[in-house]
């Protein structure tokens, strides 16, 4: 397994997790009113993974159409004939 660690100078701490709280969307209250039980390190570090997941997903999804269209041109290429 493979760690991944991301190191943020304590100086800038606050303003890097309030900017990325910020831009990604957290809210310190929730919608029904009650405060949000998740910090904004737990928060950044469950969008990060989601980020991480994403480029993957789209990474390995592009990967399997590019092969299946590939298989599709060499296929129509060779079973379809004119005579």
């Amino acid at each position: 397994m493979t760690t991944i660690t991301l190191t943020i100078p304590n100086p800038v701490t606050a303003r890097v997790l309030d900017g990325f709280a910020s831009h990604y969307g957290y809210k310190t209250i929730l919608m029904d009113g009650s405060p949000n039980p998740e910090t904004k390190g737990q928060f950044a570090k469950r969008k990060l993974l989601e980020i991480i997941k994403e480029a993957v997903r789209a990474a390995e999804i592009e990967t399997a159409r590019n092969a299946a269209a590939e298989l599709a041109a060499t296929s129509v290429d060779t079973d379809i004939e004119l005579s």
